[in-house]
């Protein structure tokens, strides 16, 4: 079994303090002074630390070495998707870090049940992630945008990846499948509408913007299914090109 991994934004030692949650999380696993741990900082930094004190709340750790890897040289993969209600969407976040997603946006579209109001959503997003992120041990998280509606999504995607190709689920027979689509090695994002689809401006503006329809599936797929269909699919075929 490989040592237990924590999360820390600043792994510069040589010594380092851990606080809150993931102190919390360390005296959960019943860790003491003299065990060793990694911890890694989400930017693709990986130390090795040991433990030489735990008080309340707080434990400190000595820094024997940092390892850094480089992002690497890949097309990235971006899902946009309407917030779905409940505890779907942070079920989604964790789904989406552990295929290896760079880039969550959450999209509030005209049928949009649920439109995210509280300024601290952003970080409970992030937590969920970097809780992912320690399990399927990825040495870089994802970028969780703030809720933005679907024409500033767009507009956001092209400033960062002007290249970007931007997918669509649709519901169409006409729609080729996504399986089948080929991709070079340029990012690729995916628009997931919510369950009660795009509106016929939505669509109207998406097709405007360059955003092809294609299908997942023959099926009826919830929000947060064709978000992790997108996801999976688009990681397994960026996996074959490497």
């Amino acid at each position: 079994m490989g040592l237990h991994r924590f999360y820390c934004d600043s792994i510069d030692g040589p010594r380092i303090e851990l606080e809150g949650t993931e102190a919390h999380h360390l005296a959960v696993l019943r860790l003491n002074p003299g065990d060793k741990i990694e911890l890694f900082d989400g930017l693709g930094g990986l130390a090795t630390a040991v433990i030489s004190a735990i008080r309340k709340n707080i434990v400190t750790l000595e820094i024997e070495d940092v390892r850094r890897s480089e992002m690497p040289k890949t097309r990235r993969i971006i899902i946009a998707v309407s917030v779905p209600k409940g505890e779907r969407f942070d079920w989604l976040i964790e789904k989406c870090t552990e295929l290896g997603v760079e880039r969550i946006s959450p999209v509030i579209f005209e049928r949009t049940v649920r439109q995210p109001g509280n300024p601290k959503a952003i970080d409970r997003w992030m937590n969920l992630a970097i809780s992912a992120g320690k399990q399927c041990k990825r040495l870089f998280l994802p970028q969780i945008d703030p809720p933005m509606n679907s024409q500033d999504c767009i507009e956001a995607i092209k400033k960062d990846s002007p290249n970007c190709r931007i997918l669509a689920g649709g519901v169409s027979g006409d729609c080729p499948s996504l399986a089948g689509q080929p991709f070079g090695s340029n990012d690729v994002a995916a628009l997931v509408g919510p369950e009660g689809g795009f509106t016929e401006n939505e669509e109207a503006f998406l097709k405007s913007r360059g955003v092809q329809f294609v299908r997942l599936s023959d099926t009826i797929l919830r929000t947060e299914t064709a978000a992790i269909a997108f996801a999976a699919i688009l990681a397994a075929q960026r996996n074959q090109t490497q």
